[in-house]
């Protein structure tokens, strides 16, 4: 489901594909978790979480994208969604968390 693309240097941009949804959406959202922090451990500047292939999202995978992205702002890092989809940016737009995690549709 979830595969960084290599570590590039630190305090540079990584780019973490999420792919669709087994279906498990703990599981899925620890290992998002999982995932998340252990980029964290290697002093990125910025995290962009690529959501194009996400085809389910609720509450649980919504928490976990939220407490990654607090996580990163504890430490000085950003977390932004890549390639979000109107789903996910309406389900933000709902949560009013548009206002909080940037979008972006390139990873340049």
């Amino acid at each position: 489901m979830i595969d960084p693309t290599p570590p590039l240097s630190r305090g540079s941009t990584v780019v973490l594909d999420i792919g669709s949804s087994s279906g498990q959406s703990d599981s899925d959202a620890s290992r998002l978790h999982q995932k998340l922090r252990g980029l964290l451990s290697h002093g990125y500047a910025c995290i962009l979480v690529n959501v194009a292939d996400l085809t389910y999202v609720d509450s649980v995978m919504l928490g976990a994208i939220v407490q990654g992205y607090v996580s990163a702002i504890r430490v000085g890092t950003t977390v932004k969604l890549l390639h979000a989809s109107r789903r996910v940016k309406e389900l933000l737009a709902v949560t009013k968390l548009d206002r909080v995690i940037e979008t972006v549709d390139s990873d340049q």
